[in-house]
């Protein structure tokens, strides 16, 4: 499959993922650029020159075709900050540290206040992608055009961050936020520990006024995600994909994912730079 770079930024999916100990992503390819942030742990990169240990706060730029994968150890706890995207070529000539010839040369070391920075601007991303808002797909494409440059800001400078982010949101809300990412996989009579957390109710409105949505439709949002990143980077079928996104029946699957997506999973798989029926 070949897929032709637009003329704006792209994103195609993301997903944040908190690896247990053991856990493998075996040596894969796509057509399409993506981002790796490890955070919390290091662990076992493999990438076009083979394998590195890669240290927590590692930033990875994968290009088109490049083959990679992840090895984690059972004493290992990394999470994985993904971003699937395509780059305008005009862009990325600007941007040249992102296409350097050399793997190695997109590989960074960031700050801790320049993982926050990446990882603000994956929320934002991720709001508008997964959102049925106007313009949503413009506005993910901005924020993404956003990140391209902060990365090769902060290649270039190490030192440097964007000095305009927002204030984080409270440590309760991103406490529930990462239960609602741990909870993608689970089915709705498996969810109970998610809505018994303390202070759920009180943390649910903050949630809002932090996300714009409800915990629970931020949990459809991060399954759609998921889904689409086994779509892409898994020869999974689709009924093994509902399974791995909670649902127990798969037309259940199959109808929430058109209405995210504006397409069937099938359709999607084949073309992912489709535009959306509802974007």
């Amino acid at each position: 499959m070949s897929l032709a770079a637009p003329a704006t930024p792209q994103l195609i999916s993301l997903r944040t993922i908190s690896v247990e100990g053991g856990g493998t992503f075996d040596w894969h390819t796509h057509p399409f650029e993506e981002f790796t942030l490890v955070t919390g742990d290091h662990c076992l990169i493999g990438y076009p020159p083979g394998w590195r240990e890669t240290d927590a706060n590692t930033l990875l730029h994968y290009r088109n075709g490049e083959r990679h994968g992840a090895w984690v150890s059972p004493r290992q706890h990394p999470r994985f900050w993904v971003v699937h995207f395509t780059a305008d070529a005009t862009l990325c000539l600007r941007l040249k540290l992102l296409t350097a010839p050399e793997p190695a040369q997109r590989v960074w070391t960031l700050s801790a206040e320049q993982c926050e920075t990446f990882q603000w601007i994956f929320l934002q991303m991720l709001n508008e992608h997964s959102s049925g808002r106007a313009h949503r797909e413009s506005a993910a494409s901005a924020w993404l055009q956003l990140l391209l440059i902060s990365v090769d800001r902060w290649a270039n400078h190490p030192g440097e961050s964007l000095p305009a982010v927002p204030p984080r949101a409270s440590a309760e809300v991103l406490r529930l936020w990462h239960l609602v990412n741990a909870a993608v996989s689970a089915t709705s009579g498996e969810l109970a520990e998610l809505y018994a957390a303390p202070n759920y109710d009180s943390a649910r409105h903050a949630f809002r006024k932090t996300f714009g949505c409800s915990p629970r439709e931020m949990l459809q949002r991060l399954r759609m995600a998921h889904a689409k990143n086994l779509l892409l980077e898994s020869s999974l079928s689709i009924k093994e994909i509902a399974a791995r996104v909670g649902y127990l029946q798969q037309h259940d699957f199959n109808r929430v994912f058109r209405r995210y997506a504006g397409m069937a999973p099938t359709k999607w798989r084949s073309n992912p730079l489709a535009r959306s029926t509802g974007a």
